[in-house]
Formats: C-alpha cells, structure tokens, sequence
C-alpha cells in the first residue's frame, strides 16, 4: 500500500515547503461528496506514481488556518508542488486519466 501523508498546519513546511520534487495535494472536506469520490482516484495516483510524487491530503475542515494560507476556494482542489512552490492545481472532481496526464506534464 502506498503511504499518502496527511498534512496539518504544523507538518505542512516539513511535508510539502520543504520536500524537494514533485508533491500532489488532495484538498478536500468530510462532507464533500465529490472528494469522497476522488479519493480512490488519489490512492490509484499514489499507487502510479510512487517514487516519483509525494501524495498528501489536508482536510480543509480541520486545518482552517491552512486552507486560508493556500487560498482554497472550494473542494475538491488539486495541487501540485515542486521543491516547496506550487505550480499548478485544479479544482473539482477529475477522471484519473486526466490526473495522470495533468500530473505526467509536470514530472
């Protein structure tokens, strides 16, 4: 099983700042049934592209302060870091092949 890291406010600069390479983020909220639906698509993304992007997810309900800090306007979001910067992201429920693709662009 791959390991997908879940992130905090007090984690983040240590789990994505400060990770050299490529780092997806899963941005999503307990109640929010399109993340429900993604999730499998983000563990499948783990699982593909393990050793060559870090995975982690902020659960934007628990972690207010740093939803704000990544300027979140809504769930389920997307984004892709590389050496500590953010470089791209999309917002709403995606099909994995369009992740994959999305992703492969960046690697």
């Amino acid at each position: 099983m791959t390991k997908i890291i879940d992130v905090t406010a007090a984690t983040f600069d240590t789990a994505v700042a400060a990770r050299a390479g490529l780092v997806l983020i899963d941005l999503w909220s307990p109640g929010c049934v399109p993340c429900r639906a993604l999730a499998p698509i983000v563990d499948d993304l783990a699982a593909d592209f393990v050793g060559q992007v870090a995975v982690c997810k902020i659960d934007v309900d628990a972690e207010p302060s740093l939803s704000e800090r990544l300027a979140v306007r809504g769930v389920p979001t997307l984004a892709l870091y590389r050496d500590g910067r953010e470089i791209d992201r999309v917002l709403g429920i995606r099909t994995r092949s369009h992740l994959s693709q999305w992703i492969e662009e960046h690697l």
